[in-house]
């Protein structure tokens, strides 16, 4: 979604990790940040921006955070929040000022949720991979987009146009005020939609085609998105921390702020009729929940994770999720056993990564400035597993 009047899309550009050994770097097995966002200049104003990299003593576990915090180098960041899950279920926590139940916008980390929603909805019968958009909406019976299917629309292969992603002429003036520009109902957004050409089998990275998937699976429900994500995500999960807000009212008061690149506070993001693209609000111990159940396969439609689709640069991209090779054996005969699979998300003042390997280990960072965190992602590619049944999970209680 476009953070800055530049246009830039941190919300849903995939900016993939570098495949580092398939053009042999000395790194070797680091996978690197695809993206990172340029400073914002405000007008008659000079900021100073954070210490480059982590700032402070870590909280949490001193292993785990001396193990992730090389990777966390580039940019400046404010606060960050990370757990890990190893093989055996174990789950450690680091933050650098910031503590394991504080709440960060994960941005489009959304729609591997709304990914979930769709695969569990199929194995329930209550709509297929083909069934189209225009089967779902009368409204968009006829149209272009409505004859894109979920599959298409989950594996980015819709070919909607990039324009369909941008804040609407009117509202832009909240982008220079850095507030949330994405405020349609979704009336609105399937009106805009109904006369949107598409390019099935193409792939482009589309906001509202995975907003209009969220809506169709909700309607298919017969909920909205919100309750339904935490009816059949959320709830069987335990995952009492995290929030699907579609409007600032839906945020509980004192909701934490998001900040630029050089420091300046940022409006919420909750996207309205977009929020299946990237609303959620989660925090650290909520998301290695998330992350442990779609390691090990625990997870509400976890079908979601397989790959579909290869892309033109290697990577497969499944309902959402993108599998990346990683690490020494990346070009080994079964490049899936040294495999990440992945998603990044950021919103006006938010970054944020998570991915899983095929072992069961996963990871998840979260960060309240708009510097990406991808490289993050190296620490599962060096570690390797670190279980050994010592650490305990995160707290159930806040620490003061």
């Amino acid at each position: 979604m476009t953070a800055h009047p530049s246009g830039t899309d941190p919300t849903m550009n995939h900016p993939s990790p570098d495949r580092t050994t398939r053009h042999r770097t000395t790194r070797g097995r680091r996978i690197l940040a695809g993206a990172l966002a340029a400073a914002t200049l405000v007008a008659g104003a000079a900021f100073v921006p954070w210490q480059r990299g982590l700032t402070g003593a870590p909280t949490g576990d001193a292993q785990f955070a001396a193990a992730l915090a090389p990777h966390l180098d580039a940019g400046y960041l404010r606060s960050v929040s990370a757990a890990s899950v190893e093989t055996d279920g174990t789950v450690r926590f680091a933050g650098w000022h910031a503590e394991e139940h504080d709440q960060f916008e994960i941005g489009s980390i959304t729609k591997t949720f709304t990914a979930a929603l769709l695969a569990d909805a199929i194995e329930r019968g209550e709509l297929t991979a083909g069934t189209t958009l225009g089967e779902v909406f009368d409204e968009l019976a006829g149209t272009s987009a409505g004859d894109l299917t979920m599959e298409q629309l989950a594996t980015q292969h819709t070919g909607l146009p990039k324009s369909a992603d941008m804040v609407p002429l009117g509202q832009r003036w909240r982008l220079f005020l850095r507030m949330d520009g994405y405020v349609e109902t979704l009336p609105q957004m399937l009106e805009r939609t109904a006369g949107l050409e598409t390019d099935p089998g193409t792939y482009v990275y589309s906001n509202t085609g995975f907003a209009l998937l969220g809506h169709a699976v909700a309607e298919a429900a017969g909920v909205p998105y919100p309750q339904l994500v935490q009816e059949r995500l959320l709830d069987p999960l335990g995952m009492n921390e995290t929030i699907v807000p579609q409007t600032y009212a839906d945020l509980p008061a004192g909701a934490p702020a998001g900040h630029t690149d050089s420091g300046v506070p940022t409006g919420p993001w909750t996207l309205g009729a977009e929020a299946p693209a990237g609303s959620i609000r989660s925090t650290a111990h909520d998301m290695a929940i998330w992350m442990g159940a779609v390691a090990d396969g625990s997870a509400p439609g976890v079908d979601a994770v397989e790959p579909r689709t290869e892309l033109e640069d290697g990577d497969d991209i499944g309902y959402a999720w993108m599998t990346t090779p990683m690490g020494e054996d990346a070009e080994a005969a079964d490049p899936s056993a040294a495999a990440v699979t992945w998603h990044n998300g950021g919103t006006g003042g938010y970054r944020s990564v998570a991915g899983f390997t095929p072992d069961g280990r996963a990871l998840v960072v979260l960060s309240d400035t708009q510097t990406w965190v991808d490289a993050g992602l190296g620490y599962l590619a060096e570690t390797g597993d670190q279980s050994d049944g010592q650490t305990d999970g995160p707290s159930d209680q806040t620490e003061d």
